[in-house]
């Protein structure tokens, strides 16, 4: 499955594509360190705890059930997405941020940014479920607030 997303200018609203056709959207709120997401029929909510927290709480849609959640390992620009059973690696895979990966030791999703300046890019994605994708634009998008912050 090969998706595609953009982000609005302040990067508060990611529109996650299939061609032309929007299948997906990720929404983050800077001040409140929440987001909350939508893909392939998948809802999800994003909480931390302040800025700073280094752990994210992956809930359903109305906020009452934990479904997993995302430590971050700052000094190392990575993280580990823990979804249901799931345990999964989100690391940069060049000195540039404009590729990371999220991957198992069988499933693996590419993200390649595609622009300079803005939030766009390509997901290279064979296995990887929905909310793994969701969760993995949440993290890009929460280290780089985390680091204009700093």
């Amino acid at each position: 499955m090969s998706l595609s997303w953009k982000s609005n200018i302040s990067g508060t609203e990611c529109r996650i594509f299939r061609g032309k056709l929007i299948v997906g959207i990720l929404k983050t709120n800077f001040w409140k360190s929440t987001g909350y997401g939508e893909l392939n029929g998948y809802l999800l909510r994003f909480k931390n705890k302040g800025l700073f927290n280094t752990i994210t709480k992956i809930l359903d849609i109305d906020g009452t059930k934990v479904l997993g959640e995302i430590k971050y390992n700052v000094w190392s620009d990575s993280a580990t997405i823990t979804y249901e059973d799931g345990l999964y690696e989100w690391k940069y895979e060049s000195w540039t941020r404009k590729k990371w990966i999220v991957k198992t030791a069988e499933d693996a999703a590419e993200f390649t940014l595609t622009s300079f300046w803005k939030d766009e890019g390509n997901v290279d994605n064979e296995s990887v479920s929905p909310p793994i994708i969701l969760a993995a634009l949440y993290v890009s998008s929460h280290l780089r607030t985390i680091m204009s912050a700093a």
